[in-house]
Parts: structure tokens; sequence; C-alpha cells
């Protein structure tokens, strides 16, 4: 590959939220690399949504249900251009047959060893190894093979303004994941709310509009103890580009395994993520791996019978109440050092 020539890149990841979180900042690194390249990425359409914020990216919509006749819709509209290199970021046979659509000379998948689902069947450059064990060293590592040496610390996205006055200083609270099992309590999500009304620091509370979501924000401020002035909702109010602007201008994040806490990482907020399903060495917000609360190892050695390092690299915790075991103590020992940088 003449890295010389390279003017035009196609990026295929597709989802999820989290991850495509990951691949903006991989791109943010190639646009800093190759800065007079053409980028075409093609997304999901929920992903779409934040993948839109990055400037001079030409998104490129593919709707998983449209099966294949939406890969050939994919194929006519892409027909015109030749890409110097596709970088085929997403683990699924299905995103592997639509890479297949796309015309490209140099196409780079994960090393052998991070292979799934034989993605390496329909590339013929593998990266190099991950330089660790995160799914964002993973992503990375496609850009090393095209000279990219370095992440940014945050995304060079674009903001929405909004429609909404906060206060100049707050936290988030993301309090769901798009798996129930990985919210933490609604006890401690409450015990949070009254540990900053005591300091006389406003909540606002994110989520998407899944009825899961608002249900459980609902439920989570049905306590009377709980001053109703302190806290701002906003769960299933906003879009996802709106909850970017809200969580880039917050002081810090507090979130389970999902999406919004991987925004924070993309906009240069601190979160403290709250993990017990997932390795947090794999899956945590990768800047502030330092502020991770974590009963991952601990829980993974009692199912597995041996340690988590030697668990293979996306083992999980299936016990349901896993995420109970995180104390609020735990929680507090993370938050108030972040706190007291707050101006």
């Amino acid at each position: 590959m003449n890295l010389d020539k390279i003017n035009h890149i196609a990026i295929l990841r597709l989802s999820a939220l989290g991850d495509v979180c990951h691949a903006m900042l991989v791109v943010t690194a190639i646009k800093k690399r190759y800065p007079n390249a053409k980028i075409t990425w093609i997304t999901s359409p929920l992903e779409a949504h934040i993948v839109r914020h990055i400037p001079d990216v030409n998104v490129c919509v593919y709707d998983k249900k449209t099966g294949i006749k939406g890969m050939l819709a994919i194929r006519q509209k892409l027909a015109s251009i030749s890409f110097d290199v596709l970088l085929h970021m997403q683990w699924s046979l299905r995103a592997s047959i639509l890479s297949r659509m796309v015309k490209a000379n140099t196409r780079v998948g994960f090393a052998l060893s991070h292979s799934r689902e034989k993605q390496h069947w329909f590339v013929n450059e593998l990266a190099p190894e991950p330089r660790g064990p995160h799914v964002l060293d993973a992503l990375f590592s496609l850009a090393e093979a095209i000279d990219v040496k370095e992440l940014p610390l945050k995304s060079d996205i674009t903001l929405e303004s909004l429609a909404v006055n906060l206060p100049p200083k707050y936290v988030v609270i993301n309090p769901s994941a798009s798996k129930q099992e990985r919210n933490w309590t609604l006890a401690g999500y409450q015990s949070l709310i009254h540990f900053f009304a005591e300091r006389a620091i406003p909540v606002v509370l994110t989520g998407s509009p899944a009825q899961q979501e608002v249900n459980f924000a609902n439920t989570l401020l049905d306590d009377p103890a709980i001053e109703k002035t302190a806290v701002i909702n906003l769960v299933g109010k906003t879009s996802i580009a709106q909850m970017m602007s809200v969580i880039h201008s917050s002081a810090l994040v507090i979130s389970p395994d999902t999406g919004p806490a991987h925004i924070a990482t993309l906009v240069g907020t601190p979160v403290v993520g709250l993990y017990a399903h997932s390795n947090p060495k794999r899956t945590g917000p990768y800047k502030d791996l330092d502020k991770v609360v974590s009963v991952y190892d601990e829980l993974a050695e009692q199912e597995y019978g041996k340690p988590s390092s030697e668990l293979a690299w996306a083992a999980r915790v299936h016990d349901p109440d896993a995420m109970s075991d995180i104390d609020l103590e735990q929680v507090l020992e993370k938050i108030k050092p972040i706190l007291n940088t707050i101006p």
C-alpha cells in the first residue's frame, strides 16, 4: 500500500453506539494524519446521528433491517468511488458481506487474534496486534496499519446548542443501559442524588426514549426525600446529539457500561464507569479507566474458577444481579477527588 496515495478512505463501523464513539476518536486521528483525504463512513441509522458531527466526513447509512436489498443500495450509491483503503472495523458476518459492496484497493481487517466471524476472509491486509486489551486499542490498530501514530484526547466534533437551560455547574447520571442487568441499583443512584444535593450540585439524568429507561428514571425519582429541584430529568427528552452537548457541558458523568459513558470520553468529560458484567479493561471509558468502579474481576473468578487474566477476551459475568455488588462507598471514593477539581 502506497501511503502517499491515500486520498479516499472508507470506514465501516455500523454499531453499537459506544463502539462508534471509540471509532470516532480513531477517525479524528486519521483526519490529522491525512488532512486532505476524503472519508466516507458507513454506519447504522442511530449511530449516524453522532457520526455526522465529525466535520468533513461523508456519512452513508445502512439499516440492517433492509438486508441484502439495502446492501445493494449501498453498492449503487458508492459505485462511482474506488477507495484507496477500507478499514473494516466491525466484527460481524453481515458487515463483512456489506464491505464487499464497496470497491477498495486495500481492505484492512483485525489481526487474526481479534478476527471474528471469519472477517479475515473478506480483507487483504491485517492490522498489527492491538497495543492493549481495550476495544479502542483494537479499532486503532486498523488506523496504525495506514501509519496513524497517536490517538487524540477527544474527537473534533461540532456540538449542537441546547434548547433547555442548564445550570452552569452540574453532574450527569446516566442510570440505564440498553440491557437492564447492567443498571446499578435504585438505592445506589438515589443515594448519589442525595450526596450531590447536600453539596448543592444539580444532577441531570440522561437516557434514551426506550420505555424501560424512561420508567427506570421515573421510579428513581419517585422518592419523597429527593427534592425535584435538585434533579433535571432529560431521559427520553433529547436527541443523541443533544445528549452529547449535555454531557460535554457537565463536570462529571456517572454511568454503567453503555453509550453515554463513551460519549463522555469522546467529548473529554470525566466519567466514573460502573462495571460488573464486562471487563472494563476491554470496554471501560478509555481515558478514565482509573475512575472505574468494577466488581468484574472477583465475580468472573467466582463464575469461571480462574482469574480474569486467564479468561477469553470477551468473557462476561452472567449473574443478573451482579451490579448490586457495587457499593456506594466505592463509587463515592472515585467521585470525591473529581469534585475537588471542579471550579
